[in-house]
């Protein structure tokens, strides 16, 4: 994953400034434990918890700013709801989500097999790969579990 500081450098370099809410938006991101999302809103709580002045709207501007810069990866796990991770540029296979349509419990997997086939199409259509985000649908273990019980109690 990139430092915080090469992440600052990358916003320099394409002439923008490091204001102190995108320094608090991604320092928030910094602090995330790996493979936490976020969305708009729930950055919203967090900067709402730390008494932060942050509006909702300069949130929204800021993630798809750093979306648009590589800087976070936008991520579209339901219908016209955006979340949002650091793009991790040492990785090299990115990874994928697998998530539940009852709880809405993301998983994180890497696959050598998408990543190649998406390198391949990408080269095909004379495109220069940049990204591949495989979603995923299904019923986790619990929630199977849960469906199971209640058939059962029926």
């Amino acid at each position: 994953m990139q430092t915080r500081e090469a992440l600052s450098l990358v916003l320099r370099d394409k002439g923008f400034r490091i204001t102190p809410q995108r320094e608090k938006i991604l320092d928030i991101f910094f602090s995330l434990p790996e493979g936490e999302h976020l969305s708009a809103e729930d950055l919203q709580n967090i900067l709402n918890g730390q008494s932060s002045d942050i509006s909702l709207a300069t949130s929204y501007r800021t993630l798809k700013l750093l979306a648009s810069l590589g800087v976070l990866r936008e991520l579209d796990f339901t219908e016209d709801h955006k979340h949002y991770e650091l793009a991790r540029s040492d990785a090299g296979i990115q990874h994928q989500h697998i998530i539940c349509v009852e709880c809405g419990t993301t998983q994180e997997f890497t696959s050598l097999e998408v990543f190649n086939a998406s390198v391949s199409i990408a080269d095909e259509a004379g495109f220069e790969f940049t990204d591949a985000q495989l979603k995923i649908f299904g019923r986790c273990q619990q929630c199977q579990q849960s469906k199971l019980k209640e058939a059962a109690a029926s």
